[in-house]
C-alpha cells in the first residue's frame, strides 16, 4: 500500500503544478513569458501576488475569492486547475507509483490540462507545447516499458495523418479551412502517448 504521507505529499505538488499551469493557461495565448514576472500578478490591478496569497486552493478560499489588493473577484477556475492536477496526481501515483513512467504520464497530462483551457478561452492550440510534444512523446517511448519506438512513430504517423488528410480532403472540397493545425499537431502526440499496436486498452 502507497503510504498516506506520500499520497498527500504527491497531492500537494500536484497542486503546485496545477498552480504554475494556471500561469501557462494565461500567459502562454498572449506570448507572454511564463517566468518572467517570475511572481504571479493580479491581472486587473498589476500587483504583485506575495507568496502567502498564492498557496493553491487555500489562498483562494482565505481571500473569498478576491485580489487582496483590489477586490477584483479572482476566476474559480484557477482553484479548479489546481485541485485537478492534484487529483489527477495521485490518480498517477496510484497506477505507476513513484517511477519515471508516472513522471512521463504526469507531464503529458498536464500539458492536456493547459491545451484544454487554452482551447476554451480562445480556440487555439498554443505550437509551444505541440510542437515539442512531437519529439519528446517519441522519446518517451525509450522510457515507457509498454510503448516501442515503433509504435510510437506509428502513432505520430497515423495521428497527425490522419487528420492533415482529412483537412485537406475537406479543403480541396469545399476550398474553406476545415480543421485548424492545432488539431493536427495535437493528435500526433497524443496517438504516441498511449502508442499503437499494443495490448493494454484504456477500457
Amino acid at each position: 500500500m502507497i503510504n498516506v504521507l506520500i499520497v498527500g505529499l504527491v497531492f500537494m505538488f500536484g497542486m503546485c503544478i496545477g498552480s504554475f499551469l494556471n500561469v501557462c493557461i494565461y500567459r502562454l495565448p498572449s506570448s507572454m513569458s511564463i517566468i518572467n514576472p517570475s511572481r504571479s500578478f493580479c491581472p486587473q490591478c498589476n500587483s504583485a501576488i506575495q507568496f502567502y496569497d498564492n498557496i493553491p486552493v487555500f489562498s483562494y478560499l482565505w481571500l473569498k475569492g478576491r485580489c487582496r489588493n483590489c477586490k477584483a473577484s479572482i476566476s474559480l477556475r484557477y482553484p479548479l486547475v489546481e485541485l485537478m492536477t492534484g487529483i489527477l496526481a495521485i490518480a498517477i501515483l496510484f497506477m505507476f507509483g513513484l517511477t519515471l513512467e508516472g513522471v512521463v504520464y504526469f507531464v503529458f497530462i498536464s500539458s492536456l490540462l493547459v491545451i484544454t483551457f487554452i482551447d476554451i478561452d480562445h480556440k487555439i492550440i498554443p505550437d509551444v507545447i505541440t510542437l515539442p510534444g512531437i519529439p519528446i512523446g517519441l522519446a518517451a517511448s525509450f522510457v515507457l516499458p509498454d510503448i516501442t519506438f515503433k509504435s510510437s512513430l506509428l502513432g505520430l504517423l497515423t495521428g497527425g495523418g490522419s487528420l492533415l488528410l482529412v483537412a485537406w480532403t475537406y479543403s480541396l472540397i469545399t476550398s474553406k479551412e476545415g480543421m485548424g493545425g492545432g488539431d493536427i499537431k495535437l493528435l500526433s502526440p497524443v496517438k504516441k502517448a498511449w502508442g499503437v499496436g499494443t495490448s493494454n486498452s484504456l477500457g
